[in-house]
């Protein structure tokens, strides 16, 4: 059997190294030999071994002069196997990144199932030829990620790199106080090709009834203060807040909550435009106070994105069980989608594992995000397996309804998407459960067949299920 060769054009990034120490591992999961990595400047023996070129046209020569193939689209991949050669080609750096995932998710996956009794699998290096594959992807949704409290993230770089495998690019980490390594989980972040989006309270509570509608506006300066002090030193992606829509009804006293939350975001956001610049700045919305009062949001400042969630049934209820109204939830987001004539658009889906409320305490000062040891984690892990348990049975009946909802966002979005899903104090750095799993690949590939991505995420070696 040939040794393996993993050949590379340059290492001038740490998305570029990333993307090398993936499908060093990857290969070497499968077949239990270190790879030989070589700069393609300096190989001159491609002869003697099977040759994994990674790259794109730009930084690996052999890629420019062999591909044919012509890649259009951010993060977008091309693979091809011929019988002693592969090629991972990346339109840009992340783009290899996620040939690099994926030549484990789909061409290995693929290859190694014998599909016969007895000896299910075939160690696919070890055969004379490999078997010939060829593969374009680019996602359907351009930021997917995941929204989160961030003190409930254990262990930051087990998180991050769990999201990396499953192609997510953006995580939303709320907290009453920033990090104290918060700079050191966005360069991880980013080594990952993954954007960290900061959230804080513009006049959200826990309680939004109680907001104070005759002092909305002296609150502004203080948020304006919170983000100088607290993220403006950061590397960020962008802020994003919640205000007081998170009530059951449309008033708080005899005020309107849609016509006074737009006015008072509208003022804030000028301010903070005015002072800070312009910069990825996401109106978290919960449509259960505003939701017959769209001609008031749509005034919202276009320079802000509305980031809607709580619209209905699964996906956006807690319970993935809840698909009753399913209809209405979908015309109700189609709706959301057209409000303004230029769209920033982004939506918070659930049903998947949230914070347990009844344990909450909001943090007294800043913390020390993700570093947890490994006793806090495995405890945590066994005591979460039960809700996992009843979250993933509703997730394989109603599977289809979230696909459904995603493409339907894209259609009607065409092009700058947000959409992160709700997965927070679910023990997501330890194990990748199967609901996450799969709504992942659902943000990738939101025109897939539901049949077949059910059983092809469930083929990972990586998935959990509880």
């Amino acid at each position: 059997m040939k040794k393996i060769a993993i050949v590379y054009g340059e290492l001038k990034n740490d998305i570029q190294k990333k993307a090398l120490e993936l499908i060093s591992s990857v290969i070497l999961e499968q077949t239990i030999a270190y790879p030989v990595c070589a700069k393609y400047s300096d190989f001159n023996d491609a002869e003697s071994f099977r040759c994994i070129y990674i790259g794109t046209k730009k930084n690996n020569p052999y890629i420019a002069k062999e591909s044919k193939k012509t890649l259009t689209k951010e993060e977008e991949y091309y693979i091809s196997v011929t019988e002693d050669r592969v090629i991972i080609e990346g339109y840009d750096d992340a783009g290899v990144l996620y040939g690099c995932v994926d030549f484990y998710n789909k061409y290995i996956i693929k290859f190694e199932n014998r599909n016969l009794h007895g000896a299910y699998f075939l160690d696919i290096f070890a055969q004379d030829k490999l078997p010939e594959y060829e593969c374009i992807s680019s996602p359907s949704v351009k930021n997917r990620g995941i929204w989160t409290w961030g003190h409930v993230i254990y262990n930051y770089k087990g998180f991050i790199d769990n999201m990396l495998k499953l192609k997510l690019n953006t995580i939303i980490i709320w907290n009453d106080f920033v990090p104290v390594n918060a700079d050191e989980m966005i360069a991880y972040a980013h080594s990952c090709n993954i954007k960290v989006i900061w959230g804080f309270s513009w006049l959200w509570d826990v309680n939004c009834a109680l907001v104070d509608m005759n002092t909305l506006y002296d609150s502004i300066d203080g948020i304006l203060e919170k983000f100088e002090k607290q993220y403006s030193h950061l590397n960020v992606d962008g802020i994003y807040f919640q205000s007081f829509t998170e009530l059951a009804t449309d008033k708080i006293g005899d005020v309107l909550v849609a016509d006074a939350v737009t006015k008072f975001v509208n003022e804030a956001a000028a301010r903070f435009f005015d002072k800070f610049g312009e910069m990825e700045l996401q109106f978290g919305i919960h449509a259960t106070s505003v939701k017959e009062k769209l001609d008031y949001i749509k005034n919202v400042d276009p320079r802000v994105r509305l980031y809607w969630e709580d619209c209905g049934s699964f996906p956006f209820a807690y319970i993935p069980k809840d698909i009753e109204n399913y209809d209405e939830t979908k015309d109700f987001v189609i709706k959301t989608t057209h409000l303004r004539e230029k769209e920033k658009y982004g939506a918070v889906t659930k049903g998947i594992v949230c914070l347990d409320w009844g344990e909450f305490e909001h943090l007294a000062g800043s913390f020390y995000i993700g570093k947890c040891s490994k006793k806090v984690t495995h405890n945590r892990v066994e005591r979460k397996n039960r809700i996992w348990r009843y979250m993933q049975s509703y997730w394989l009946a109603n599977a289809d309804k979230a696909l459904d909802m995603v493409k339907t966002m894209c259609d009607e979005t065409g092009g700058d998407l947000y959409i992160t899903a709700l997965v927070e104090d679910g023990m997501f750095e330890e194990n990748v459960m199967y609901p996450v799993a799969i709504y992942s690949e659902m943000l990738w590939d939101a025109n897939a067949d539901i049949k077949e991505m059910v059983s092809q995420v469930a083929l990972r070696s990586y998935v959990e299920f509880a």
